[in-house]
């Protein structure tokens, strides 16, 4: 089983995108995707495709979740028109161009608790628990 990340390394930072544990459908997704500096700063957000807008608002009509499905909101949300890993990192370098990476993203106070390898770890217990007895 595929690892529910993916660590991308540029030239000014390092990007983690969040796909799960389920193949990412570029068209209709959502994704967490963070941000570390080379100072250990780290920011995050939340990628969606219009798509998936549109879709999580038709569910929750049926939830009535969101009054219904008459709104849809979240916090750091970035809107793509495709969830692929060049529209994001083309992305993340644009609003750093720009300077709106902090208007988009936001800092995350708490450092990771556990480290990369040790993340690996709990995801190979999860998948043993997916398997079949």
């Amino acid at each position: 089983m595929d690892k529910p990340y993916i660590v991308v390394q540029r030239k000014n930072y390092k990007l983690t995108i969040y796909n799960g544990i389920v193949p990412l459908n570029p068209d209709n997704d959502n994704v967490d995707v963070y941000v570390t500096f080379p100072n250990g700063e780290s920011f995050s957000a939340v990628f969606f495709t219009l798509q998936n807008i549109e879709a999580l608002m038709k569910q929750y009509k049926k939830t009535g979740e969101c009054a219904a499905g008459m709104y849809f909101w979240t916090s750091d949300m970035m809107i793509v028109d495709k969830l692929t890993e060049k529209t994001i990192c083309q992305t993340i370098d644009n609003l750093l161009a720009e300077e709106d990476f902090e208007s988009v993203f936001s800092r995350n106070e708490e450092p990771a608790d556990i480290s990369p390898e040790e993340g690996d770890e709990l995801f190979n217990c999860f998948s043993e628990s997916l398997r079949p007895s």
